[in-house]
């Protein structure tokens, strides 16, 4: 794991990129992306490239083509991992900053260009020029970010270690690879000035282009069109360089002498090493970096016997890094890309903030819970898990043909509307403040029924007035959401939590949150359907006709995590916790999770407990259709003790008589 991100990156023993996902038809797919941890990592670093440009600049995966900065967003590789992550962060700062810092048409000018001053632009000068305003360029706008945020060094470290700094690129440099006065050498040793094994005898007056460049000083380029006409003078000296050694058919240094010992425009005091090393790190930045001998001892011939030498294998691994670098350079680095598909199901699940959080202890082992903070069209028709019917339009072959499921599912949603009305009367009293009067009292109001006392020695003829309200109450429902729910049961639920959430419409002071407890490839999820703060009631109507049921049990593990996400106590409020289920909690039992019978049992009564310890108020409906047997009945009390209810969820009275219980309590 990579030392600047092992901050958020979490331990699990489940892989984060080669877990598998089945389509919503529960049939297996081959091995193949983790959307949920892509998800999170398109989330992630869009806020890292958000909070270093200043800027809200899209974060996308690449579909089809290879991926380059257009200007308007950043595209990130699909094959992100532990190992990678450091580099690909970087990467995306580096083409957020271009995004933030350059100037696009600036470029597009360069691209019209046919003459600099007295040098004709051919194709290839003109493919050099570009490129040495690409590396310039890039080192003035990752200058400002890696200055400006230092937190974010580490990632622009591994990002230039992985192009610029590596033990590959520094033995080419050291070798009599690109040592021959042409453009392609120049280049090579050009984009390379802060590998520490920069040679500036390689070539005739590389001093010359150092210290014009001046990396030190990057920041004294204030725009594009400073980076191109210092590019401009870098070419020029190159240019007159290559265009001299094929007027007279020389190829070798003979001029380097004469050029390395001139001084240039911007030259750094002394040698070489005029560059900034990062404090205390040793590695060579974005602005800067430590450059190897740079003596103007020109005595050594640049292809003395000391070079390296390399085999074939080593040549064509430069060449490829040679490569690869001027497509970094050029915006074009290739990146893994994501299937249509994929690519759908990703933004959904990063639009709707699904992220994973560890749940479980040592008795029953460490799970990752995925929990999708709301529901949302696009996560719908993703097809990213099989809880929904495919489509919002219940006018669809698949919700019609759903064997009455789809039409069950909206008759269940508008009854429940009408008992919510009910419902929400009776629960109204918890918006209404009461006058509590107090009479007889030494201050406050004069009572004139005791004006007539004042006679008789009594002094105490005020009375007071003060107010009683309820507080803000917030009420959070959980409905398993597991395959033995289908049907009736399923839909008993769902009437009841629509008309607790109509009622506490009504009562005005009762924030709603509704989620289902489902399990998907080895994983329990937390789907939130509702939030009343966020959503109104015609959400419901919207959204719920459209739920199925599917998977196991996970209870407690995802009352774990809707504790660690969704139930933080606010001062001088009131917070609830209803929770829907049909019988014992059943997750899974593998060599690193067990999640079952009285170990399941233990771990739900004792995550009830610790919600009861942070001040929350408990009701638990056990769901039934019709029978329940006596062993149901007996774990479902040992998992909620005297908050375990076995009423019918959908009688009003009944119901009523339960909330009241806990919600006039003062």
């Amino acid at each position: 794991m990579s030392k600047y991100s092992d901050f958020w990156f979490d331990n699990r023993k489940t892989s984060l990129v080669d877990d598998l996902l089945s389509d919503v038809d529960d049939k297996p797919v081959k091995k193949g992306k983790d959307h949920i941890a892509l998800a999170g990592h398109k989330r992630a670093i869009g806020n890292f490239v958000r909070i270093v440009s200043g800027q809200n600049i899209p974060v996308k995966f690449p579909s089809r083509g290879d991926s380059y900065t257009d200007g308007k967003s950043v595209t990130i590789g699909a094959n992100i991992n532990e190992k990678n992550f450091d580099y690909v962060v970087g990467l995306a700062l580096h083409e957020g900053s271009h995004i933030a810092y350059s100037d696009f048409n600036a470029f597009a000018e360069v691209r019209n260009l046919s003459k600099i001053r007295e040098f004709d632009l051919d194709h290839q000068k003109m493919e050099f020029f570009r490129g040495v305003i690409n590396y310039i360029e890039d080192r003035r706008v990752d200058g400002i970010v890696f200055r400006g945020s230092p937190g974010y060094k580490g990632y622009y470290h591994s990002l230039y270690n992985k192009y610029f700094n590596s033990k590959k690129v520094a033995n080419g440099l050291s070798s009599e690879m690109y040592r021959e006065i042409d453009l392609e050498s120049y280049m090579f040793r050009i984009i390379n000035f802060t590998n520490e094994a920069t040679d500036f005898k390689a070539l005739p007056r590389l001093l010359d282009i150092y210290k014009l460049i001046n990396m030190k000083n990057i920041k004294r380029l204030k725009s594009t069109d400073d980076a191109i006409e210092l590019s401009k003078s870098v070419c020029e000296i190159v240019w007159s360089m290559v265009d001299s050694v094929k007027g007279n058919g020389e190829g070798d240094n003979e001029n380097s002498e004469e050029g390395e010992n001139k001084d240039s425009e911007g030259s750094s005091d002394g040698g070489g090493n005029g560059t900034e090393v990062d404090s205390g790190e040793g590695q060579m930045s974005p602005d800067g970096g430590q450059p190897g001998d740079s003596s103007d001892d020109s005595s050594d011939d640049s292809k003395s016997s000391d070079l390296k030498e390399l085999s074939d294998r080593q040549k064509k691994q430069i060449e490829k890094m040679f490569q690869d670098q001027k497509q970094f350079l050029d915006g074009k680095t290739k990146k893994t890309q994501l299937t249509k598909k994929d690519k759908q199901i990703v933004n959904a699940l990063s639009n709707s903030n699904t992220e994973l959080v560890e749940v479980g202890d040592a008795r029953i082992g460490k799970v990752g819970t995925v929990v999708i903070p709301a529901i949302t069209k696009e996560l719908v028709e993703s097809r990213a898990f099989p809880y929904f019917f495919r489509s919002l339009d219940v006018d669809s072959y698949e919700y019609t043909s759903s064997y009455g499921r789809g039409k069950a599912m909206i008759e269940a949603i508008n009854e429940g509307f009408r008992l919510g009305s009910i419902l929400g009367k009776k629960l109204k009293v918890r918006g209404e403040e009461k006058d509590l009067i107090f009479t007889r009292q030494n201050t406050g109001k004069i009572n004139k029924r005791l004006i007539s006392e004042l006679g008789f020695g009594n002094s105490n003829v005020f009375s007071q007035i003060q107010k009683e309200k309820f507080n803000k109450a917030n009420l959070h429902m959980s409905i398993d959401g597991s395959g033995s729910m289908s049907g009736e049961k399923f839909q008993k639920a769902i009437k009841s939590a629509v008309a607790m959430a109509k009622a506490a419409d009504m009562a005005g002071n009762i924030n709603v949150t509704v989620d289902v407890r489902y399990t998907h490839e080895e994983k329990p999820v937390v789907l939130v359907i509702y939030n009343s703060k966020k959503d109104n009631l015609t959400h419901i109507k919207t959204f719920w006709k459209v739920l199925r049921v599917a998977g196991v049990t996970p209870e407690s593990l995802c009352f774990e995590a809707i504790m660690k996400k969704f139930l933080g106590g606010v001062q001088g409020e009131d917070n609830y916790f209803l929770n829907y289920s049909d019988g014992a909690p059943y997750f899974g039992t593998n060599d690193n999770v067990y999640y079952a019978g009285d170990r399941a049992i233990d771990h739900t009564r004792r995550m009830v407990k610790m919600m009861k310890n942070n001040g929350l108020k408990i009701m638990s409906y056990f769901i039934s259709d019709s029978y329940i047997s006596e062993s149901d009945k007996n774990t479902f009390s040992k998992m909620y003790g005297k908050d375990a209810s076995f009423i019918d969820c959908t009688n009003m009275m009944n119901v009523a008589k339960s909330m009241n219980q806990k919600f006039l309590q003062k």
